[in-house]
């Protein structure tokens, strides 16, 4: 543990130092959606290959606005169920912390954060990634938007400044991740999507120990102990079927 907790520090150290912000520091490729090759280009929106009910149309339901209530560039998703749109992989370096803001416009119900991936068994590491090539095995703190009609500026960090020994034992081996957005029914606008690597490092720490179960209180003198009947809790649909940090 003390040799783990080491290493991170000392990544970390490495990336604190090599952090400089700037006009160039935005790591999210076309965050802007200005790219000269297309106002979507490098972002993945198109998730056929997944063969996915859920995605079949997905790139249908986006697009890029030339405007939208004085900001430039933004891009809008409005899908009758269910949509998802993430940027191209970003490379993530052991031990740095990164976040991302954006600049928002919805009325709640959307849901952002890091989509973390390792490469997929059998590909060999090449200079040029796909979605396909990949395998998730991590996601960051979500931002769950509350709406509120005018435009916004959130962020949020990958990793958080402390992880569980168990998350990390599942973040150690990202190697790339995605700005992930999501939403259910309704539409929401985006513009001006930043990662940048923050200085400092994460702190690995140890699960705090479940609290011991307490001895049952016996039951009133001359009643019967009647036990309600097991009653099954109603399941919750999760956005993309991952675990969490």
């Amino acid at each position: 543990m003390v040799k783990r907790v080491l290493w991170v520090a000392l990544s970390g150290l490495i990336c604190s130092v090599s952090v400089s912000p700037g006009a160039d520091d935005n790591l999210c490729y076309n965050g802007g959606f200005n790219s000269t090759n297309g106002p979507l280009d490098g972002w993945n929106v198109n998730y056929e290959w997944m063969n996915n009910s859920n995605y079949m149309q997905n790139h249908e339901h986006v697009q890029v606005l030339p405007s939208f209530k004085g900001k430039k560039n933004v891009m809008w998703m409005n899908p009758p169920v269910q949509g998802r749109v993430e940027s191209k992989l970003i490379p993530i370096e052991p031990g740095c912390r990164y976040k991302c803001t954006m600049d928002l416009y919805c009325d709640g119900g959307v849901r952002f954060y890091f989509n973390c991936y390792k490469w997929e068994p059998g590909i060999a590491p090449h200079a040029d990634p796909k979605l396909s090539e990949m395998r998730r095995v991590y996601k960051g703190e979500a931002f769950d938007a509350g709406g509120g009609g005018k435009w916004e500026t959130i962020s949020f960090y990958l990793p958080k400044a402390e992880i569980s020994e168990l998350a990390y034992d599942h973040y150690k081996f990202v190697r790339f991740a995605t700005v992930y957005m999501t939403r259910y029914r309704g539409g929401f606008y985006v513009t001006n999507v930043r990662v940048v690597k923050v200085p400092g490092t994460y702190k690995v720490v140890k699960e705090k120990p479940a609290p011991k179960a307490t001895a049952a209180r016996p039951a009133t003198a001359g009643k019967a102990s009647v036990k309600k009947p097991a009653v099954a809790a109603k399941p919750v649909k999760d956005d993309d079927g991952g675990g969490e940090e």
